[in-house]
């Protein structure tokens, strides 16, 4: 039964009246089920936008993980290759990484490694990196599948000083999916546009239309409007309703068209079976007016509890049917409303989901970065420490000499101490500057067959010469095992080892060292019985700057970097290293595992002479006053002739009036530097025959242009006997080129 009939019975009491009231009833009724149904289409546009919203954030969220991805920070390409593919949606949505050419570095949807195409995303490209901010593409195509696709891009946090852009692509199957299953009606048309008005996804002759314009009144007015309702053909010639709106993330344009037929069906419909009603209405007895209010009355009822239930922001429960189908038709809507507003609220549920993981992702990355500002405010602390003990002794030693001139005897012993700390402060400055190559992967090894259980000897005997070491029990159980290795870093890493294990006992614990070789391996094992590493500390022992407990009653020493030094130098050499521990107060073991090598063959002695030096001329160049001093002094007291210059420009005079035999320089000299003064030389003919011997503060050969004027580098301080020896060694080989 319709509302109608209702309006009847009222017409037959009231007559005219009553009729014409039922009349202006049945023109709202028809109003209100349009109004209606072209809001369920406003209702459907506007999920369809949020799905597709949706989507986008989702792809924002994977990217941005992807762009602090670590594999990235560290330039493990395949790792982040692989990490990309398990966010990927295959097939139909894949991952890129551009460089800031707009060239493809990798694409999930081909294997690792296949080259790029040309660079056909230069212009996206720049403009992402330009604005830091995401962008998202109209359809395009594809330069490696070749088909339609839509493209997000989003700058990466830099790499080494270079940044790049990480994308995911989406294939029109992909939206028609993920965008084009929602709940509506069979003749209804869901489309998604893009800015130049060609077709994304369409659920209706998708095959045939998609890529091409869409309609033009729809595409103006969707340019005009943010949302709206127009009413046109389609392409398919149908008159319908269709509404839009802007997806907020894309710019892209949401339309859902509905044949006007369906739309206006219900009202229609409802006017024809109103007026039959009203006829039948007027022949019925007065007396079901109470069964019909009362029924009336019901469907009212059921129609606000179910508003309510919006009102409330819950889902409304499923209205059973009742004799009023305007009320069914309500009903209806608004459960479909309940629907839409119940997706929105999921997505927003999920939007704040996802603020909430990046937020924790952010807070998370803050606390490690107060961490490492923690340990290198620590580093900073054990620096000045490390750096005043051997400068007060040195301090206090130099006293003593210039002030206790009655004592000769105690000269050797002072002379001794400053020697010894100077010695120290070399030590400190050498790890520094290998643990800066270290962390920059400068280190480079000089390999050659050696004897292991031969190196672990010496470096045994040297540690246990020193005070540290005295009377401590020392087990060796050593088979002969032979690598192919750097015999100065095999050596550093064993003595780090070593020191470790004493520094980190009390006396007088034992000490117990092993050598063998298994499986292919030459292992050593150097075991000590002191203070043992806890189980929070373990994880750490190899980092930079950590350091555990010390032994009770000692102070901390060193700057924490020895055992990270003892892990790169053991992986570079193709090794690994390990640490265990029972834990506190059981001591630790720490093993070293190298690839093992057949030991060679018996080499043959070769009779060498060593070399000797007769006195020379000799230039020294140097801007230090107190180094030029001394180091000339030196010089003289090895028989040569030394001509002293404290800059480049005296040099050159110097030089050019007294060619000297060799020239030993400084290369950061004030006003024009080392290699500068060395590139002149050397293009005097007179002077270019003289051999050049620098001496460098930096810790390692620095060349201007790949090339150097130098023959030999020597790192300051310098040992005088390496200095005597560097000089005859000049002297006989002649400069460079020669």
């Amino acid at each position: 039964m319709r509302i109608r009939s209702y309006f009847f019975v009222i017409a037959a009491v009231a007559l005219i009246p009553g009729f014409l009231a039922a009349a202006i009833a049945i023109d709202k009724v028809r109003e209100g089920e349009r109004l209606a149904a072209l809001r369920g289409l406003n209702e459907t546009v506007r999920a369809t936008s949020l799905m597709v919203d949706g989507e986008l954030q989702r792809a924002l969220g994977a990217l941005t993980a992807l762009g602090t991805s670590a594999h990235l920070q560290t330039g493990n390409l395949k790792a982040f290759y692989d990490q990309a593919l398990a966010v990927n949606q295959a097939p139909d949505v894949w991952t890129l990484l551009l460089d800031d050419t707009g060239t493809q570095v990798l694409n999930t949807v081909v294997p690792f490694g296949t080259p790029p195409p040309p660079p056909m995303a230069r212009n996206r490209v720049a403009q992402v990196l330009a604005t830091q901010r995401p962008l998202v593409t109209d359809l395009i195509i594809g330069p490696v599948t070749g088909k339609l696709v839509t493209t997000i891009y989003l700058p990466t946090r830099p790499v080494n000083g270079k940044q790049y852009v990480v994308a995911q692509a989406f294939s029109v199957e992909h939206w028609k999916k993920a965008v084009l299953q929602a709940q509506v009606q069979s003749d209804w048309v869901v489309a998604v546009i893009d800015h130049s008005g060609r077709f994304i996804s369409r659920s209706r002759n998708s095959g045939e239309l998609l890529g091409k314009q869409a309609r033009p009144e729809l595409v103006a007015a969707a340019a005009a409007s943010h949302d709206g309702l127009i009413r046109h053909k389609t392409i398919e010639g149908i008159e319908c309703y269709d509404a839009f709106t802007h997806s907020s993330l894309t710019g892209w344009t949401i339309a859902v068209a509905a044949p006007v037929q369906s739309i206006e069906a219900s009202a229609t419909q409802a006017v024809a079976l109103l007026t039959v009603g009203a006829l039948l209405a007027l022949a019925g007895a007065s007396a079901t007016a109470l069964v019909l209010t009362r029924r009336f009355v019901l469907a009212v009822d059921t129609a606000s509890s179910t508003a309510r239930s919006l009102a409330t922001e819950q889902r409304p429960p499923k209205a059973a049917p009742t004799s009023l189908h305007e009320f069914n038709v309500l009903n209806d809507a608004l459960a479909e409303a309940g629907l839409l507003l119940e997706a929105d609220r999921n997505a927003k549920a999920a939007l704040e989901q996802e603020r909430q993981r990046v937020l924790h992702m952010e807070t998370a990355a803050r606390e490690d970065a107060q961490a490492q500002n923690a340990s290198k405010d620590q580093f900073l602390a054990l620096l000045g420490h490390e750096l005043r003990n051997p400068l007060s002794a040195i301090a206090g030693a130099t006293a003593i000499l210039l002030q206790d001139k009655a004592r000769p005897s105690a000269d050797a012993r002072y002379l001794g101490m400053i020697q010894r700390q100077s010695g120290h402060l070399t030590h400190i400055v050498n790890d520094l500057l290998d643990i800066s190559r270290m962390l920059s992967g400068k280190i480079v090894l000089d390999r050659k067959p050696l004897n292991l259980t031969s190196c672990v000897h010496h470096c045994l005997e040297a540690v246990l010469a020193t005070d540290r070491a005295m009377g401590r029990p020392c087990t060796v159980e050593a088979d002969e095992v032979w690598i192919e290795g750097d015999l100065v870093r095999i050596e550093q890493v064993l003595n780090n080892l070593l020191t470790n294990a004493l520094k980190y006992s009390p006396a007088p614990g034992e000490l117990h060292v092993r050598v063998r070789g298994i499986g292919g391996q030459a292992v050593v094992d150097v075991r000590d019985a002191g203070i043992g590493i806890g189980a929070d500390l373990l994880p750490h022992v190899f980092e930079p700057f950590w350091q555990g407990s010390t032994v009770p009653g000692t102070l901390h020493s060193g700057l924490g970097i020895g055992l990270a030094l003892v892990k790169q130098l053991v992986e570079l050499h193709g090794g690994t290293v390990q640490a265990h521990s029972p834990g506190e107060g059981l001591g630790s073991t720490f093993t070293v595992r190298l690839p093992l090598i057949t030991p060679p063959g018996p080499a043959k002695d070769v009779e060498q002479a060593k070399p000797t030096n007769s006195p020379c001329k000799v230039l020294l160049v140097e801007d230090n006053v107190d180094t030029l001093e001394a180091t000339a002094e030196l010089l003289r007291l090895f028989g040569h002739e030394v001509m002293e210059a404290s800059d480049g420009g005296q040099a050159l005079t110097i030089a050019a009036a007294q060619p000297p035999d060799v020239i030993v320089m400084d290369i950061g000299l004030p006003g024009r530097d080392g290699h500068e003064i060395a590139a002149i030389l050397k293009a005097d003919a007179r002077l270019r025959h003289i051999p050049l011997i620098a001496l460098t503060g930096y810790g390692q050969q620095r060349t201007e242009g790949g090339t150097s004027n130098f023959q030999l580098f020597l790192i300051k301080p310098v040992d005088p006997d390496l200095l005597e020896q560097a000089i005859a060694d000049a002297r006989r080989s002649g400069p460079p080129g020669s």
